[in-house]
């Protein structure tokens, strides 16, 4: 009986640490969530990595794929949150950078991203 309680307080902690982390913040200057077969996420990552990062090689970007990981899920719903955001749809590429949330991939939310790291 002392097994099965043991068992259930560690199963919890592991379940109660796992919420915690995905309200942390990334630690990434550019946060963008993804997701397979995304045309959109494909050209925003391309850009970043052919176009954007060779100009700014201090810039640190943290992909998150929200495919098919909860946890990563959980992660966007958090920025969301904090972004308040308050559509009733949600597509990818989510970006987050210098506390703002853009969502989808558009030369206005390219320009955005541009702008915002122009030295």
């Amino acid at each position: 009986m002392k097994n099965i309680f043991y068992i259930l307080f560690i199963i919890t902690f592991i379940l109660c640490s796992c919420q915690k982390q995905s309200n942390k913040d990334i630690d990434a200057d550019i946060v963008i969530f993804t997701q397979q077969g995304c045309s959109h996420c494909e050209k925003a990552m391309d850009f970043l990595n052919t176009r954007f990062l060779p100009d700014n090689p201090e810039v640190r970007v943290a992909q998150i794929d929200v495919s098919f990981d909860a946890d990563n899920i959980k992660t966007l719903k958090y920025y969301l949150d904090k972004y308040n955001y308050s559509g009733n749809r949600v597509g990818t590429p989510v970006i987050v950078f210098n506390n703002q949330l853009v969502m989808g991939w558009s030369i206005e939310n390219k320009v955005k991203l541009q702008k915002a790291f122009n030295k």
